[in-house]
């Protein structure tokens, strides 16, 4: 399951950077911004950028897998004027000074996968809720260790978090990863991809209500929580060139409720290759009792444009028929696509790429991954709206 072992590769991600480098996102259009949009130094350092909003503040704060000599790795950036600072430098490790209970559920030296943070108001103070992917204990190497979903808490988002003692959703066949949670007019949902459910081949991504049943703390899903939203059966682009003895990958799911409508941007393929991208599909206006059926003739909504006349490395990727939209700056891989809205209610998303001087997989299975952001339009509604990222 070779979707699965990513972060086994995020692990050697050099988390080296150029302190203090910052600039704000210009606000020109996605074809005036191409050239500008192929540099890589204020990138986020880390994969799987997932930003928060600090409250009643324009402090959004940016948490990342884990990477080399920082398990949770963090970002803080603001808002001003309109567009969000870009800043390179990793202000610090936000699981320096976790507190691990004597029952802890996961390995306490596992990497994190695919964070997700929700600031939630409890008895007049902010407490910060992480959700997190990690290995269970056992002789496997960490990578392929089975992965469930755990959470921590804090009342501050640089530290100090405490780990709950048993895993928020571990299903008893397959793993659990990719969590993230998301407001939605009824309440908090966390998405995922539910192993359990993979199925010759076939996987898919589901969500659960979340219910916090006191402070700091969240009832344990049940194996019957988490509800399916969409399997890629028929998603042929996340089939396309996957290995005959690798599961047919989705995952990465980030729903949004967005003018009333819920959307669901996803990864789909093969994380380490450059036709890793991302889907994107119509949940309607509740995630519960509905199944979200993929926009845009079931195409990869966001993916990279093969380059027939570049390097080796870049001439690969999806045929034109199972794409429809690049990105700024066109990067290999776009996957972990996260939607979030800006104080002035403006939508932006982030999302990570495969490094421009990382090799083919033929050369190197675990490339490099860094995470950028840019302003997320929105046209249209239903089933037929259209998404644009630009600069």
């Amino acid at each position: 399951m070779k979707g699965l072992r990513r972060v086994a590769a995020l692990g050697a991600v050099v988390a080296a950077c150029a302190g203090g480098l910052f600039a704000a996102v210009p606000g020109a259009t996605a074809g005036a911004a191409e050239t500008g949009a192929r540099d890589e130094s204020l990138d986020f350092r880390f994969p799987a950028a997932d930003l928060i909003r600090v409250p009643d503040t324009n402090t959004y704060v940016a948490f990342g897998a884990s990477i080399a000599g920082n398990k949770l790795p963090y970002t803080k950036v603001e808002f001003a004027d309109g567009a969000f600072q870009r800043r390179s430098a990793i202000d610090g490790d936000a699981w320096d000074d976790v507190t691990f209970p004597a029952d802890y559920w996961a390995r306490p030296n596992s990497p994190l996968w695919t964070p997700a943070v929700l600031a939630r108001q409890e008895n007049d103070r902010t407490v910060y809720y992480l959700f997190y992917s990690a290995a269970l204990p056992g002789p496997e190497p960490a990578g392929k260790a089975k992965h469930c979903i755990g959470y921590a808490t804090s009342l501050r988002y640089t530290g100090g978090f405490v780990a709950n003692a048993a895993p928020l959703f571990c299903p008893e066949r397959g793993w659990a990863i990719d969590a993230d949670v998301s407001r939605g007019q009824d309440g908090v949902w966390l998405t995922l991809r539910n192993g359990a459910w993979t199925q010759d081949r076939v996987t898919a991504l589901g969500a659960a209500k979340l219910e916090f049943d006191r402070p700091r703390h969240i009832r344990r899903l049940s194996e019957g929580d988490p509800q399916k939203l969409i399997d890629n059966a028929d998603l042929e682009w996340t089939h396309h060139n996957s290995p005959s003895d690798d599961v047919l990958t989705i995952e990465n799911p980030n729903a949004v409720r967005i003018d009333g409508e819920w959307y669901l941007f996803y990864s789909g393929n093969n994380w380490y290759a450059n036709r890793y991208a991302t889907g994107v599909a119509y949940c309607g206006t509740a995630l519960s009792d509905n199944r979200c059926t993929p926009m845009y003739e079931q195409r990869a909504y966001f993916s990279y444009k093969p380059d027939p006349d570049g390097e080796p490395r870049f001439r690969p990727g999806l045929p034109d028929r199972y794409r429809k939209n690049n990105l700024p700056g066109n990067k290999r891989g776009p996957g972990a696509f996260n939607a979030f809205q800006a104080p002035d209610g403006s939508w932006w998303a982030s999302w990570n790429y495969i490094t421009d001087a990382s090799p083919s997989l033929g050369e190197d299975p675990s490339p490099d991954r860094r995470s950028r952001i840019a302003r997320l339009t929105k046209t249209g509604s239903g089933p037929t709206a259209e998404f644009t990222a630009s600069w």
